[in-house]
């Protein structure tokens, strides 16, 4: 189950890399910091799929960064488009997803540390 597990994030951190970083070329891309966010998730994907005794403080760290940022950009569809469209049901799903991922990942590090510990 802990391959299958550390596989299932390491998709879900993919995705999530694969999500931002189109999210700066429709924008804009002068956002650094969901380009840093798009840098830790490939890094965090590498020491998910080959265990690396950094990757449990890299993943507690994005998971630091990644889920107020997801916090505060549920808030801003919300007074953009406004609470009536369907497109910020869409972003405010999409962000909670992300935030529980981040979640998912942060108490897999906890939880299955010794996965990491150097051989």
């Amino acid at each position: 189950m802990s391959e299958r597990g550390r596989k299932a994030l390491a998709i879900g951190h993919v995705a999530s890399a694969a999500g931002l970083a189109t999210a700066l070329v429709l924008q804009s891309p002068y956002m650094a910091h969901v380009v840093m966010l798009v840098v830790l998730h490939m890094l965090v994907c590498y020491g998910l799929l080959r265990p690396q005794p950094w990757a449990p403080w890299l993943m507690g760290f994005l998971a630091a960064t990644g889920i107020p940022f997801a916090a505060f950009s549920i808030y801003a569809p919300i007074e953009v488009i406004g609470i009536k469209a369907w497109e910020t049901y869409v972003l405010i799903t999409a962000l909670s997803a992300y935030a529980a991922l981040l979640m998912a990942t942060l108490l897999y590090a906890i939880f299955k540390r010794e996965e990491f510990s150097s051989s």
